[in-house]
């Protein structure tokens, strides 16, 4: 029992200490939640890497020519990876002076990107999946960052499209937590992941240090860690709602967790000279990170030993008393159950777990109304809270598994989902 206070002790006081400070620098940097205003209109090139969309790649050049940014200001560069529905056939029927279609050898998405930057004529550099829905005025939002010349990279509001069923309602949830830590790792200068969905880069940052890693399993990590390595900065826009669709079966789910904790150890330690700059990035957030792992897997697995031990030795006494269910039923009375809930609700592990729900409450809330988020997300927030730890175990499990053998994950040619990298 001694080791189980322990775990939950260490584990409380350090998730209590991280989300005060969480909190802290959202009530301290409240005011810079909305976003900077822009005087200029720089050049945009949205690029697009495809692989077999010849259902949506029309959606989804419809809708980048419906946003509120004069037209004269942007263009949209489809990257058609190798596809062999007819994909490039359906899209090559929009191209026009705005909108340019290329077709490419299958390489993944990172080489699909790579291709697309050498073509774009724009400043500014924004990548956009094709399962990608966007506000009309997403990429306002968050133009304005940029007139801050240390600013390489902005990111946008990523939300979850299709929010159906157990896992989808959980990753919902996930994604809301996102929203807002993601604005905190912004106002810490601390962003280290740049999802693809909407982001934007500065070419420049292309032509100085390289493009996307081609051999890398999280490239938007590595480009995050690798911005930060160079002392720029990495920007996020609450507000600029860009809405994704996410896995809807278990194994897909599982496979692309697997890459992303892999590929996030794979860069933190590949970018470990991080350390020496002794930045909130550095000093507080990626180390957090790590630890957060390590303390939640050290209470579940401890706590479940316990637990294991504990039912089995009272399942043992039952049979060897001549247990029978009948009678335990029988035997149940007020008195049984209202001293249960006093000897539980009164111990400190529920008090913890109150107070934990409360400040994850309060970062879904935040979220919800930042974002401008309008659907109800009660039932997400309730899946999230009983079930959640068991994905991030196996999730990170899995990673951990790879980290640590060096088995190498190789999805084959096909990289994409519905248009995003798995």
């Amino acid at each position: 029992m001694l080791l189980i206070s322990f775990a939950v002790y260490i584990t409380a006081y350090f998730g209590f200490l991280t989300a005060a400070f969480f909190i802290l620098t959202f009530f301290e940097h409240k005011d810079k939640l909305s976003d900077p205003s822009s005087k200029k209109t720089p050049f945009v090139s949205f690029i697009v890497p495809v692989f077999n969309e010849e259902k949506a790649i029309k959606d989804t050049i419809q809708s980048l020519l419906q946003i509120d940014y004069p037209k004269n200001k942007y263009e949209i560069i489809i990257i058609d990876d190798g596809s062999t529905d007819n994909t490039y056939k359906v899209a090559k029927k929009f191209e026009s002076q705005q909108v340019r279609v290329f077709t490419k050898e299958n390489g993944g998405c990172p080489s699909a990107l790579n291709f697309g930057i050498k073509k774009a004529k724009g400043e500014l550099i924004a990548r956009f999946d094709a399962d990608t829905t966007l506000a009309k005025d997403a990429l306002k939002k968050i133009i304005g960052y940029f007139e801050n010349p240390k600013v390489m990279s902005a990111t946008s509001s990523l939300n979850v499209k299709n929010h159906k069923g157990f896992l989808q309602n959980i990753q919902w949830a996930e994604y809301l937590q996102g929203i807002f830590l993601r604005k905190i790792f912004d106002l810490n200068n601390a962003i280290h992941v740049i999802p693809g969905p909407l982001s934007l880069y500065r070419a420049e940052f292309f032509s100085k240090y390289g493009g996307f890693d081609e051999k890398n399993i999280t490239e938007d990590t590595e480009m995050a860690m690798r911005i930060q390595s160079k002392g720029y900065e990495i920007r996020n826009s609450i507000s600029a709602n860009v809405y994704t669709i996410i896995p809807e079966t278990f194994a897909f789910l599982l496979k692309q967790r697997t890459r992303w904790y892999t590929g996030f150890l794979k860069n933190a330690w590949a970018y470990r000279s991080l350390s020496k700059k002794k930045n909130n990035l550095s000093l507080f957030i990626l180390p957090a990170a790590i630890i957060s792992v390590f303390l939640a897997f050290l209470s579940f697995f401890i706590m479940a030993y316990f637990n294991f031990g504990a039912i089995k030795g009272q399942m043992i006494k039952l049979s060897v008393a001549g247990f029978s269910f009948s009678h335990f039923l029988s035997s149940i009375t007020f008195s049984n159950i209202t001293d249960f809930l006093y000897n539980y609700f009164s111990t400190p592990y529920f008090f913890f777990l109150i107070l934990g729900l409360l400040l994850m409450l309060f970062f879904f809330i935040i979220a919800k109304y930042a974002s401008g988020e309008k659907r109800n997300i009660f039932w997400a927030c309730f899946l999230f809270f009983i079930f959640y730890i068991f994905f991030f175990i196996l999730w990170w499990g899995m990673a951990i598994f790879y980290m640590i053998s060096g088995k190498k994950q190789t999805w084959g040619k096909r990289v994409y989902i519905r248009g995003k990298r798995i």
